[in-house]
């Protein structure tokens, strides 16, 4: 067994936390190791119990409901002599906080190698990892750990409110910090059009040096909207002759647009070809389980005593857009803040939110789910609850499990009764759609528009 004392003979707890989170990790899901146990901070050894602290009292009972076992166990697997497992709550908030996280929920990088362009609570701890953006955000830490030798251009695309910037932030100060020397520039293409057309406004025979070398010499570049460059030839062409000069220098490149390379087909063809180079990584739409990860997140990081029936509530009325989502949760506790509330209850959320059109996502069945794929692909309804195995036929009906499951909380047997199925089927559909969603834009696409038309949107 591994020596675990130091030499006062005192254990040396925080190494025995850090090989119990290798075990721990193997035995619960991404989201719910980076949400819950991740950030969980040793506060002392009493006898034989490890005392770990949280930050709110919603997290600690969710923590010992859920995984005090598995991390009891694993402890115990770490080091024998540790037979039990303590979580605390370290500073209980005393009212429901609706400002912006401080410096002890979220560290920064050290000031003096953070750059002033990131945004220092965009960083990958923050950034919840789901089946729908696992590949994307293994892409950003390769670049950020390695840049220039890995994926050379990294292009990141997706919807509106997704996460694209995050995760350029976090690209970002990942370098910033841990390599401080880096010159790391990052600009979305209005800021970057805006200096161009400044430097050619201003400068002297045409000259514009300063704006040239403030990019050509990044060591990283980071392009945000990449987009917006159609229509801007200026841009295009400084834009190209510094990709060029970067690229061929083995400097990194990072950017992100709102949709992949294929459909920039209003950008010239020597600037998307280039954008092809390297790789091309889709953040995709979260599921369920990501959006309720994600708002989770959030209230741990805000410290806000959002019931879990609050949490579902939202992430099962909005489905495209975590921003929008994030929003929303602000929304209902800055509500329960102004009517003196402790806690964010289903009864202040409603009220919170009734200017909002959530409640239609209450009024959503299986029925109405069916009836809109129906409409949507033009067949009948007894096609798609029939044993037709049609291509197109199989598809809808997979995509239909896949939306029940998405949309309502329904038990799995129960979505297979619908269709004369097995829960194995549906879980099969489920993963099937989500996994041809990432690979297809089309089809992803098409999903969001059903889910728009169902939220009545």
């Amino acid at each position: 067994m591994a020596n675990y004392y130091e030499g006062d003979n005192q254990l040396n707890l925080n190494k025995i936390w850090q090989e119990a989170l290798e075990e721990i990790a193997k035995n619960v899901s991404i989201i719910s190791f980076d949400v819950w146990i991740k950030s969980l901070e040793v506060v002392d050894l009493k006898g034989n119990t490890l005392v770990l602290s949280t930050t709110s009292n919603s997290g600690k009972q969710t923590i010992i409901k859920n995984y005090k076992d598995i991390i009891t166990s694993s402890v115990n697997k770490v080091h024998r002599a540790i037979g039990d497992v303590e979580i605390i709550v370290q500073s209980e908030p005393e009212e429901v906080e609706a400002e912006e996280p401080t410096s002890k929920t979220i560290k920064p990088a050290p000031q003096s190698a953070l750059s002033s362009s990131f945004n220092p609570k965009y960083t990958f701890d923050t950034f919840v990892v789901g089946p729908s953006n696992q590949f994307v955000v293994a892409a950003a830490k390769s670049v950020a750990e390695n840049p220039g030798a890995s994926f050379n251009p990294l292009f990141i695309y997706g919807g509106v409110g997704l996460g694209k910037t995050h995760l350029l932030h976090a690209i970002g100060n990942y370098i910033t910090e841990t390599k401080p020397k880096l010159k790391v520039v990052y600009a979305p293409i209005d800021k970057f059009t805006g200096e161009l057309t400044e430097a050619l406004r201003t400068s002297k025979n045409g000259i514009i040096s300063e704006f040239k070398n403030k990019y050509s010499k990044a060591d990283v570049l980071i392009m945000d909207d990449i987009q917006s460059m159609i229509g801007r030839e200026a841009t295009q062409n400084e834009f190209f002759n510094i990709f060029n000069e970067l690229h061929e220098h083995g400097k990194q490149i990072v950017v992100a647009s709102d949709r992949p390379v294929s459909e920039l087909k209003q950008l010239a063809e020597r600037i998307t070809s280039r954008l092809a180079w390297g790789i091309l990584a889709d953040i995709g739409y979260p599921e369920l389980e990501t959006r309720i990860a994600i708002l989770n997140k959030k209230a741990y990081l805000e410290r806000y005593n959002v019931s879990h029936e609050v949490i579902n509530y939202i992430a099962e009325s909005v489905t495209t857009n975590v921003r929008e989502m994030e929003g929303m949760l602000t929304r209902v506790v800055f509500y329960a803040k102004m009517m003196n509330k402790n806690i964010v209850t289903m009864d202040v959320a409603r009220e919170a939110l009734k200017d909002i059109a959530v409640q239609s996502a209450e009024t959503i069945d299986a029925g109405r789910i069916i009836d809109c794929v129906c409409k949507f692909y033009s067949i009948k309804k007894d096609e798609l609850l029939g044993r037709k195995r049609t291509k197109d036929i199989a598809l809808a009906r997979q995509i239909t499990m896949y939306l029940i499951t998405e949309l309502l909380s329904i038990p799995l047997e129960a979505v297979g009764r619908i269709f004369n199925k097995d829960h194995s089927t549906v879980i099969y559909a489920k993963r099937q759609i989500s996994e041809e969603c990432k690979k297809n834009r089309k089809l992803a696409v098409e999903i969001n528009d059903m889910k728009q038309m169902l939220n009545g949107k």
